[in-house]
């Protein structure tokens, strides 16, 4: 059939007219095919025997009743070995390279007995990558070799297939019809490599050459680079390392472009509400590819930002911090404001760089009015974790506090159902009035604005003219949603602690400003030692505890001080029960470990002998023997 002197034409025809018919005509035709490509020499080869290989690649890919007959046989009769072995892409001949892995490419289409054969020459067929007229067609043979066949996809990961790849594509090399095969197998090769093989260089340059091919934003490949992008900064330790100035101002570009054309606005809106805080930020319930991307990119360039190598590589001089700066005062929300208000925060984290950020720059009132007007939780809560970091240095909290951050703290707490939001608006209100006259007056003299609304108590009136203190009060003691995470701020625990803080203010000596005045206003206050006693009584927060036992110790030390406490011991019939406890504890923890008292048992002791010596006719006949026995017992301890 395949003698020198057939006639090439002729030769052709008949192959065609018999691979038309099928194997059942005259299956051994087919040993005679192989033993002419056993024969064919490459160098020689002819348009004609190109053909012929044409014609072998375009039946192997050949349905008859939904099954490729030809696949079997070709494997049976030696023609799939003889092309593997033909297959040389050092040989000047370029079109029978290419049908050699037409045939084979069609050979492996979900026939795992091929694939095994072809695998034995996986290297052969990655070689051909090399020559860029054979690029196409290897590819494709490698995307068909991959499809759902684990074995192919480890040895792709061994061979580091990825970098070959990503090599050409960074390089424009890849023709624009298989790109969508270079990206599959990428993303194949990328789900098997070890953990050892995702953080070495290989996958440093891999990475590398996905963010600047992704860079040039191309619409119809961009999801599948920002998920192998999104793949790599998943993991820790690589996230570490690609820390740099160069890389993360490139991710946050990508981001920006991402954002701007791939998210419809009802998507960004979706985008939004899926970065509210979760237990697990990777999951959403959002199924659109471009949303799921968003959020995950998002929460890695965020994560990103959070690690040592980025603290250490970034300052205010840096190039992103301009970028991230548009975005704090664009009048717009988007996820990647989220995104730089994580950025930012996680830059200011020492009190120069803070208060440069406040004082020079001035980006504390961008964030004030985020925090004040806008309704999206992931960015209240990211605005508000950045805010927290500017209010440390204490020559930051005058200018916050005259800026209108105290009223918006308590519109935070108070308007915003979400607990986390509430708990950061509660910690930065803390921090805020630690040791700041101005922002300590503000809280309690000033008048609630019309816009927050006093929460109800159910055995407490409300008052005529509601100050800002009245709210804090009332809100330490609202129940609020269960926190997603235990390292989340809790409302009630950090407005107890702000409380404790205005006390260690205005009861330490000092001449600076009226304090017995606004110490007066403290204690009119209907039930302001009501959250400090909680402090007491909860359990899961010990330093807390320790607040509030030192917080009802301070307000003993006065007549109106004192009346407060003992109003609440008696609303709170537990509560003397509840100190003895904890004050006995301590002390049993500093008698086992040969150490004075603690201050929580100091500060359990200068309560009960403020108590008795400022109490009067506040405490009844039961009381005041409750709270001498208590302090007698707690005296015999010190003495023991």
């Amino acid at each position: 059939m395949f003698s020198t002197n057939d006639d090439s034409k002729q030769t052709v025809a008949d192959l065609e007219d018999y691979l038309d018919q099928g194997p059942q005509a005259s299956p051994q035709k087919l040993s005679e095919i192989e033993w002419w490509l056993k024969h064919l020499d490459s160098a020689e080869s002819s348009e004609s025997d190109v053909k012929v290989v044409q014609l072998l690649g375009t039946a192997a890919g050949k349905q008859w009743d939904e099954q490729r007959i030809w696949q079997d046989l070709f494997r049976e009769h030696e023609i799939l070995a003889s092309v593997l072995n033909n297959l040389d892409r050092s040989t000047d001949c370029v079109a029978l390279n290419n049908q050699y892995l037409r045939v084979i490419g069609n050979s492996v289409a979900y026939n795992d007995s091929n694939r095994e054969v072809v695998l034995n020459h996986f290297t052969k067929i990655v070689s051909c990558l090399a020559e860029r007229e054979l690029r196409r067609t290897a590819l494709a043979v490698l995307y068909n070799l991959g499809q759902d066949y684990e074995p192919a996809n480890v040895q792709a990961a061994e061979a580091r297939l990825d970098r070959t790849i990503t090599q050409h594509l960074a390089a424009d090399g890849i023709p624009e019809e298989a790109i969508d095969f270079a990206t599959t197998i990428i993303n194949r090769t990328t789900e098997k490599l070890t953990p050892a093989q995702l953080g070495d260089e290989t996958s440093m340059a891999v990475f590398d050459d996905i963010l600047r091919t992704a860079a040039q934003y191309d619409e119809d490949q961009c999801q599948d680079y920002v998920a192998l992008i999104v793949h790599y900064l998943q993991d820790p330790e690589f996230q570490q390392k690609v820390a740099h100035p160069d890389v993360v101002q490139r991710l946050l570009e990508l981001l920006l472009d991402l954002e701007f054309n791939e998210l419809t606005k009802d998507e960004v809106h979706i985008a939004m509400q899926e970065l509210a805080t979760q237990n697990n930020p990777n999951e959403t319930a959002s199924e659109e590819t471009s949303i799921i991307l968003m959020v995950r990119l998002v929460n890695c360039v965020s994560a990103l930002s959070a690690t040592d190598a980025f603290i250490e590589n970034f300052t205010l001089e840096s190039r992103i911090v301009h970028t991230l700066k548009e975005k704090l005062v664009s009048a717009q929300a988007m996820p990647s404001t989220v995104c730089a208000c994580v950025m930012l925060g996680n830059i200011a984290t020492s009190d120069s760089v803070c208060i440069d950020i406040v004082q020079k720059l001035g980006l504390h009132e961008a964030l004030i009015k985020i925090l004040a007007t806008r309704k999206e939780q992931a960015l209240l809560y990211a605005a508000a974790g950045f805010m927290r970091h500017l209010t440390f240095p204490e020559s930051n909290r005058p200018i916050l506090g005259a800026a209108g951050l105290v009223g918006t703290c308590c519109h935070l707490f108070g308007n915003i159902q979400d607990p986390a939001v509430r708990g950061e608006g509660a910690a930065i209100l803390c921090k805020l009035i630690t040791d700041c006259l101005p922002n300590i007056a503000q809280l309690i003299r000033k008048s609630l604005p019309a816009n927050i609304m006093l929460a109800p108590l159910p055995d407490v009136p409300l008052p005529g003219s509601p100050r800002y203190l009245h709210h804090v009060v009332r809100q330490a003691l609202t129940p609020s949603a269960p926190l997603p995470s235990t390292s989340m701020k809790n409302s009630m625990i950090e407005l107890g602690r702000t409380l404790v803080a205005i006390l260690r203010y205005v009861r330490r000596p000092t001449s600076e400003g009226d304090l017995d005045e606004m110490t007066r206003c403290f204690f009119d206050v209907p039930a302001v030692a009501r959250p400090i006693a909680r402090l007491v009584r909860q359990r899961f927060y010990a330093d807390a505890r320790s607040e509030g036992l030192l917080g009802l110790g301070l307000m003993a030390q006065t007549p109106e001080g004192a009346a407060c406490v003992i109003e609440e011991m008696k609303v709170d019939t537990g509560l003397l029960d509840v100190i003895k406890e904890f004050a006995g504890e301590q002390k049993g923890d500093a008698q086992k470990n040969n150490e004075s008292a603690g201050r929580d048992y100091q500060n359990a002791v200068v309560l009960l002998h403020g108590l008795a010596t400022n109490g009067g006719d506040g405490m009844d006949a039961a009381l005041r023997s409750d709270v001498e026995a208590l302090q007698a017992e707690l005296s015999r301890l010190m003495v023991s």
